[in-house]
């Protein structure tokens, strides 16, 4: 028990260090008074809310007004830094009211994206990576909307793996071979090309498997990359964020091939750690199986989508029986 303990301790500590790198707002300010800091709280509220859904349309929504209305509620702290008022949010407290109100919410751990972003300019093309003028642009628009973004080194190994020919022309071997030195779950292929108005095609890619795809219009560059992260997160969201509803069942989860501790801490952490997961409660051991009543609060199609962001966790039907099995296999 005492070990069971230290490791629900190590898991909290783990998925407060996920939330924390989310629960700051840095925003403009012409000056220091209270009209002025009152504006920007409320925006970044505003920013909170849409990043902690993963859905702009949270505005619109009741939840959006009521959490303003609080507005002293979620501010733990603020400072100054020169024209930037850094503000922090209570994140776990808005999540459990905007799930409470039935809006939908992105936890934590979110999936990490490797992004490979081209653009192609009047040449042969670059990558946003590096030293790349645009790459401190993309960082800062995927931090606005909470996208736990990986820009490649874009070094002598990457450029040896992969070019930007390969993104372009969509040689998907190349770029997920060249994807596997990074800690990553989803990877983007993207390219952007300048003119007006300038345009971004994207994928959203889950191993050889294309989550989603599209093509947006924008008015510059900048706005091109923000349109980017936009699209991109929109489509997590949809994916991913859960809006969770009253429920009396547990999904009973098998996993196979359970061998070590290690395995079982990193297995009940995932799973704790999923957007919509109330409770993980351990069912039954036995020789390298482990079975777990799960208390998500929506659909099983998203608790499907969920479990795929586990690289370690695949599913292994058993052929004898119809349909689908809530039965798989870990791999360490």
């Amino acid at each position: 028990m005492r070990f069971l303990g230290i490791v629900a301790l190590l898991l909290g500590l783990a998925l407060g260090a996920q939330a924390e790198s989310l629960n700051t707002v840095a925003l403009t300010v012409d000056g220091r008074g209270e009209a002025q800091r009152q504006q920007a709280l409320q925006q970044g509220l505003k920013d909170m809310l849409v990043r902690l859904s993963g859905k702009q349309q949270v505005l619109e929504q009741p939840v959006s007004e009521q959490a303003l209305a609080q507005l002293d509620r979620w501010v733990t702290r603020y400072d100054y830094d020169g024209d930037q008022l850094m503000v922090r949010y209570d994140t776990r407290g808005l999540m459990d009211f905007m799930a409470a109100a039935g809006a939908p919410v992105w936890g934590f751990p979110r999936p990490q994206v490797l992004i490979w972003l081209v653009e192609q300019g009047t040449g042969r093309g670059d990558m946003v990576a590096g030293d790349h003028e645009l790459r401190e642009h993309l960082v800062g628009e995927a931090r606005r909307r909470g996208l736990s973004l990986v820009v490649p080194e874009w070094d002598s190994q990457d450029r040896n793996a992969v070019t930007v020919a390969d993104v372009r022309g969509r040689f998907d071997n190349q770029l997920l071979s060249a994807s596997d030195r990074y800690s990553h779950e989803l990877v983007v292929a993207a390219v952007l090309y300048e003119g007006s108005p300038t345009k971004v095609s994207w994928r959203v890619l889950q191993g050889n498997k294309t989550l989603d795809q599209g093509r947006e219009e924008s008015a510059s560059i900048e706005q091109a990359v923000k349109t980017l992260v936009d699209a991109v997160t929109d489509q997590l969201a949809q994916r991913y964020a859960v809006a969770s509803s009253a429920s009396q069942q547990l999904t009973l989860l098998e996993v196979e091939q359970v061998q070590t501790l290690a395995d079982w801490y990193q297995l009940q952490g995932f799973l704790s750690g999923l957007s919509g997961m109330r409770a993980v409660s351990l069912v039954q051991t036995s020789d390298q199986v482990v079975t777990f009543g799960l208390d998500f609060g929506a659909s099983d199609s998203q608790l499907r989508s969920l479990l795929e962001l586990s690289r370690q966790l695949r599913p292994c039907p058993d052929e004898s029986v119809a349909g689908p099995q809530w039965r798989y296999c870990w791999r360490s």
